[in-house]
């Protein structure tokens, strides 16, 4: 992949602009924070329309992602959930490369456009027990890790509005425990990811992610919206699929419900020949570039 791309380089006298980012996946037990890194390191064999030419690992962690899409998602069957460290050295730190299209949507007509991260992924735990916590070491041991995330990811269940209050108490924690963080005097971003939206009543409105929020999580986004306007940070809205649809005219969720309940939807993925994963990069892109990508 990586060869045909350099080759119509040389030819074309392609540019490539390389940005990079350091992330922080948060959220609850099942908001689906490994599926959807699974299904990212492989979302570039999924649609003929994506914008991503290619996602390549960049270490051993990397690879472990796209053995998991490959040996779980692809047959069928869940992910287990990430296991609560003792140790923030023991967390997975997945490095990729994801290499997008040449596209005019882009006005990148003549430009190669690699997104270079390495991503954390917290635990459910973190974000639902430790952050309640005052003064545990292990709290302080995540937070120090926290701090040089140039962006951080705050991924919830699209289905959990029942939750709102309590999340928006996490979220509270969060932020103010980055509160007294300076990352280089710059303006940390926040990116609020809406997952599970291959499900109708999140589809429909899956273009129109803050409105989406508001409907469903309106503490949440207070709460975002208030942190911001203060200047501590920037914050965007996005909704993602790790699964999406199946469909031209009347859409069908690409997914087996397994589970549904106050805590979120468990499901797992149904017809692995039309796996169209929807939302993936977009939160990315922006984490790195502080610009949005728009989806199919």
């Amino acid at each position: 992949m990586f060869k045909s791309i350099f080759n119509q380089k040389n030819n074309q006298n392609i540019k490539a602009e390389n940005y990079s980012g350091i992330l922080r996946v948060i959220g609850d037990r099942a908001a689906g924070k490994t599926t959807y890194l699974a299904a990212l390191a492989r979302c570039s064999n999924a649609d003929i329309y994506s914008k991503v030419e290619s996602v390549t690992p960049g270490n051993q962690d990397g690879k472990y992602l796209i053995k998991q899409a490959k040996n779980l998602i692809e047959k069928g069957l869940q992910i287990e959930p990430t296991r609560l460290a003792n140790d923030v050295l023991e967390i997975r730190d997945y490095s990729l490369r994801i290499v997008l299209k040449n596209s005019d949507k882009l006005n990148l007509s003549n430009t190669v456009f690699n997104l270079d991260i390495s991503c954390k992924d917290y635990s459910g735990e973190f974000f639902s027990d430790i952050l309640q916590e005052k003064d545990s070491q292990l709290l302080q041991d995540y937070l120090n890790d926290c701090f040089p995330a140039t962006g951080i990811m705050l991924m919830i269940d699209g289905t959990t509005h029942r939750k709102d209050l309590e999340y928006s108490q996490g979220v509270d924690k969060l932020l103010v425990a980055l509160a007294g963080d300076n990352i280089l005097g710059q303006k940390r971003r926040i990116a609020l990811v809406l997952t599970k939206c291959e499900l109708a009543d999140l589809w429909v409105n899956r273009h129109r992610p803050k409105f989406l929020t508001e409907a469903r999580f309106p503490t949440i986004l207070k709460r975002l919206e208030s942190w911001q306007d203060l200047g501590m940070g920037n914050v965007e809205y996005f909704t993602t699929s790790a699964f999406g649809v199946t469909g031209k005219k009347y859409f069908k969720p690409n997914s087996q419900q397994i589970y549904r309940g106050r805590g979120g939807v468990a499901s797992v993925l149904e017809d692995v020949k039309r796996w169209r994963p929807f939302g993936l990069v977009s939160p990315i892109y922006w984490i790195c570039t502080g610009k949005k990508l728009m989806d199919n």
